[in-house]
């Protein structure tokens, strides 16, 4: 877990900012809006371009969840895609594979500063589900950036034990 961390810390500090799109823009990924189904989005490498398309049916913040997930893809599995180029479906149909538990990390990383979660959290009126709401993320993506701040030394408890395929919904 402790790479995917740096990396995410790496690249807010590079770029100066927790916005997947912002940091897709920097990275000279194309950021793609395209009618998917039930798929809310997919990481693509193909002719040394790198292209993550976003189902354009999501809201606002699902899209900013896809395009920090796929980033995620990006950093840590382009090699699954060099290698075989299926592999973008492969990808983004096991759901429960390590690189979407990676994914997922780096994905809490960027969205969920320590800071405000804690702030959250901490807040008597608030509880683990309202938190994730304030924060406009799914409550599974809130359970990843509790196992990170676990490994920070924080004793906090979810209420859920969010697995990979909780973009699959």
């Amino acid at each position: 877990m402790e790479f995917i961390l740096r990396e995410a810390e790496r690249l807010i500090q590079k770029h100066k900012t927790r916005n997947p799109f912002e940091i897709a823009d920097c990275l000279n990924i194309n950021v793609l809006y395209r009618p998917l189904g039930k798929l809310k989005g997919i990481y693509i490498y193909t002719r040394r371009s790198r292209y993550i398309c976003i189902n354009n049916d999501l809201d606002s913040p699902a899209k900013r969840l896809v395009c920090a997930h796929e980033i995620g893809h990006d950093r840590f599995h382009r090699h699954l895609a060099i290698m075989n180029p299926q592999a973008q479906e492969l990808i983004s149909y096991d759901m429960s594979s390590k690189p979407e538990r990676e994914a997922n990390i780096f994905a809490a990383e960027v969205l969920l500063p320590d800071d405000e979660v804690i702030r959250l959290i901490n807040d008597t009126e608030m509880n683990f589900f309202r938190a994730a709401r304030e924060l406009y993320v799914p409550p599974e993506l809130m359970d990843f950036k509790f196992q990170i701040l676990k490994s920070r030394g924080y004793r906090l408890e979810a209420p859920l034990n969010a697995t990979g395929d909780f973009l699959k919904k």
